[in-house]
């Protein structure tokens, strides 16, 4: 079968290592006789024209089949580096994240390896048995370049301005993972009242993270045609966060069913039916869902009414609770109810244990950053009276590890807190001795 390509779309600057491709397999009424009782294979080979150095090449691909409603075809990729010795034939499953796009149909991300400039695909179409073959498909092969000359977080912690001491973990800004793409001013903005957990549904395994997510831009914009990535945040296995969608805080994504009013969705980089998410990942995800939810007023452990999609939501949900999909994978589903009680317990572990007015005079306190890490931590004081001041620091069993000298505050002040790098890993406690009145400040020690 003869066919022909021509760019998909104009090139622009951002797109500078992207060259799509439009394909038509099958020209409009050239349905062969049989057909609505055939599925019928195409096979189609090319040159893959992207060379900027990147750890590897990431393909997806979208298509239009008129008539169907549902997906009606596959897609097979081999590829090669000379075009004599060729891998084994591997299918590109269709993204269930896709939802309205500008193709009936978008794949998942596939990852060839760096270098390679050639493929054969295979389109397996009439799968429904209806006689309807594709019209049209755009191949997306996309090289996210050289490594950034960064990637440790582009911003530090994040203190609360909301009234939560909960902070922010540190984030690695879009310029962090090299996106080309500034900020659109067409965003919209939502009140975030439900939390949902992703996976990527990808692989566990990267020399290049910020590359990975990168693509993941790349196939959101250039292939589902979406104006930036669908998600808010994303983590890689290692705990390293990611900045999102631009816009900022509260900006409204695409990655709920269609359904994204109300939500801020967060991406686990990998593939998690079978497989849990690592530790580092997971801490970090705690820690941002304890920030947002304590900042905005969300009960992690509760449930309410999402109006974007009618449905009685839990807090923090998988993209599973919104529509028919293995997100966030089997595993990580199972993790969520621990998920939510280990949210509100970094809530409580970023507040006092005694409420503020049984304490005569101290009008607010603030301990930032918690969880500690260092050792390093500060305790604020705004302080109606002049008090006297000591603590002490104290092991999950009860084992003095410091005793502070008595010293005289007032008004607003900040101190810092000694004692805390002779923690081990996990829960401490302060005590905090006002005069005569005392208070207890739980943190976590990582």
């Amino acid at each position: 079968m003869l066919l022909w390509m021509s760019a998909g779309f104009a090139q622009r600057k951002w797109e500078r290592s992207l060259q799509p491709f439009e394909i038509s397999a099958m020209p409009e009424g050239q349905i062969p006789s049989g057909a609505e009782r055939l599925a019928r294979e195409i096979t189609m080979a090319g040159r893959i024209g992207v060379a900027a150095g990147g750890p590897f090449i990431a393909f997806s691909a979208g298509w239009d089949e008129p008539g169907v409603a549902t997906a009606n075809s596959s897609l097979r990729i081999s590829t090669s580096f000379d075009s004599l010795t060729w891998t084994p034939w591997m299918e590109v499953p269709i993204d269930p994240h896709s939802l309205q796009t500008r193709w009936q149909a978008c794949t998942e991300l596939a990852f060839l390896p760096a270098g390679t400039r050639f493929y054969r695909l295979q389109v397996l179409s009439n799968q429904l048995g209806q006689g309807r073959l594709m019209k049209r498909i755009q191949l997306n092969f996309f090289d996210p370049g050289p490594r950034p000359t960064t990637t440790a977080p582009s911003t530090q912690e994040v203190t609360s301005t909301s009234g939560c001491p909960c902070d922010k973990p540190a984030v690695i800004t879009r310029a962090g993972w090299n996106c080309p793409q500034t900020n659109n001013p067409g965003y919209a903005f939502t009140t975030v009242t439900h939390l949902i957990v992703h996976h990527s549904a990808g692989s566990n395994t990267s020399s290049d993270w910020p590359a990975v997510v990168l693509s993941i831009w790349n196939s959101h914009v250039n292939t589902n045609g979406w104006a930036d990535i669908g998600y808010n945040y994303l983590i890689d296995p290692q705990g390293r966060l990611y900045e999102g969608r631009g816009g900022g805080d509260n900006v409204t994504g695409a990655h709920f069913c269609g359904t994204n009013g109300g939500t801020m969705g967060t991406c686990i980089l990998g593939t998690y039916t079978s497989t849990s998410m690592p530790d580092t990942a997971r801490k970090v995800l705690t820690r941002l869902l304890a920030w947002k939810a304590c900042g905005s007023s969300i009960n992690p452990i509760g449930n309410s009414w999402h109006a974007s999609s009618s449905r009685n939501l839990s807090h923090i949900s998988g993209h599973r609770d919104g529509c028919a999909t293995e997100c966030p994978g089997q595993r990580t589903y199972n993790e969520l109810p621990a998920l939510r009680t280990a949210v509100a317990d970094q809530i409580a572990a970023c507040n006092t244990t005694t409420s503020l007015p049984q304490i005569p005079g101290l009008q607010q306190f603030r301990f930032t950053p918690n969880p500690v890490r260092h050792g390093k931590a500060l305790a604020s004081f705004d302080l109606a009276t002049p008090k006297r001041l000591l603590y002490e620091v104290y092991t999950a069993d009860g084992r003095l590890l410091y005793a502070s000298p008595s010293r005289s505050i007032q008004g607003t002040t900040s101190i810092d807190i000694k004692g805390l790098d002779r923690s081990a890993k996990g829960s401490a406690y302060i005590v905090f001795r006002l005069d005569k009145s005392s208070f207890v400040q739980r943190v976590l020690v990582e």
